[in-house]
């Protein structure tokens, strides 16, 4: 008998679907591909009774009668807090969120980075505490279709950027970058914040093209990062799972300093020294001439896949489901 697990997040979390709601899609495909039974809470789920344990993607409040059920239910709570603060929380959010934190058999991280940043604020029981990676599909891995893209988006020689269009992933900074060097962007992402939204559009160039969410791992999505010079994602949280997506296609990355990029990436990458446009400017000039270009591609490739191979981060899933006490697999 395997495993039977029921991913979860919080009530209102598809109204603008982000990276962490990708995330539990493709924690769920993951563990699917290695026998694990892994629905994703909805008209199609079975009943609580049914699971072994619930993976619940946030601790966001609204997600709290979830957690709630699964405990009076005696079943196994995992759960994945996906919070990076820029500022510190209140005293009422970390009451609330440490709460969580006793009710779960395992709090889950995707970096040393984001653990450590969760520890600045919460107390928790650091046995409680695991890093797994994300996992990145192995479809990104196989030849993508280039003439897919110029069916929906007319834009060549581009750098791309992947996320929602919001001012903590900092798509403004990088159109002005792109405006001073005269080179086409594609924003792929839906937008959460409307008048940020609508500045980018307004201050970015002819060549500068907007694209709405695109479904994770998709063709579409995956023909997009394949035509691209350049992956960019200078934002003020971690960039996260489009970069990574962007190591395995091997493309030249440009990210803001920082531990988490630090951690993931090594010297594999093109850093710029500030959220700015004036030193994003230089780091995609740099990512686009670099004469050792090619072997940091190729190391950053082999560094990201060693970690985030879908059959290296599901074992590691796998072995904390079983050290928390599942036993039917």
């Amino acid at each position: 008998m395997h495993f039977k697990i029921l991913l979860t997040t919080h009530s209102t979390a598809f109204m603008t679907s982000g990276g962490g709601e990708s995330e539990l899609v493709q924690v769920a495909e993951l563990l699917n591909d290695s026998d694990v039974q892994a629905d994703i809470y909805g008209i199609r789920s079975r009943p609580l009774r049914f699971y072994d344990a619930v993976m619940h993607f946030s601790v966001h409040a609204d997600g709290e009668a979830i957690i709630r059920e699964t405990v009076n239910h005696g079943k196994k709570l995992f759960v994945w807090p996906n919070v990076w603060w820029l500022s510190p929380p209140d005293a009422a959010e970390i009451g609330r969120i440490e709460a969580i934190a006793r009710r779960a058999d395992r709090l889950l991280f995707k970096s040393s980075t984001e653990l450590d940043h969760f520890n600045t604020y919460i107390t928790a029981d650091p046995g409680k505490c695991v890093v797994v990676g994300s996992g990145i599909s192995d479809r990104f891995l196989a030849p993508a279709d280039k003439d897919l893209l110029p069916t929906v988006c007319d834009v060549s020689d581009y750098v791309l950027c992947l996320g929602l269009i919001e001012p903590v992933k900092n798509q403004l900074e990088l159109i002005r970058a792109l405006n001073q060097l005269e080179i086409n962007g594609l924003m792929v992402g839906g937008f959460r914040d409307d008048e940020y939204n609508r500045q980018c559009m307004r201050e970015a160039h002819r060549g500068i093209h907007f694209l709405p969410f695109i479904q994770p791992c998709s063709a579409l999505l995956r023909s997009a990062l394949a035509n691209a010079l350049v992956v960019a994602e200078p934002s003020f949280d971690p960039p996260g799972r489009s970069c990574l997506e962007g190591a395995f296609v091997k493309k030249p990355l440009v990210v803001v300093d920082g531990d988490w990029q630090r951690e993931h990436f090594d010297d594999n990458v093109w850093y710029a020294a500030s959220t700015s446009a004036s030193d994003i400017a230089p780091a995609i000039q740099a990512a686009l001439a670099d004469k050792g270009r090619d072997e940091k591609i190729e190391s950053n490739y082999e560094r990201v896949y060693a970690r985030h191979s879908s059959s290296t981060v599901a074992a590691d899933l796998i072995k904390h489901l079983i050290d928390a006490g599942l036993t039917n697999y």
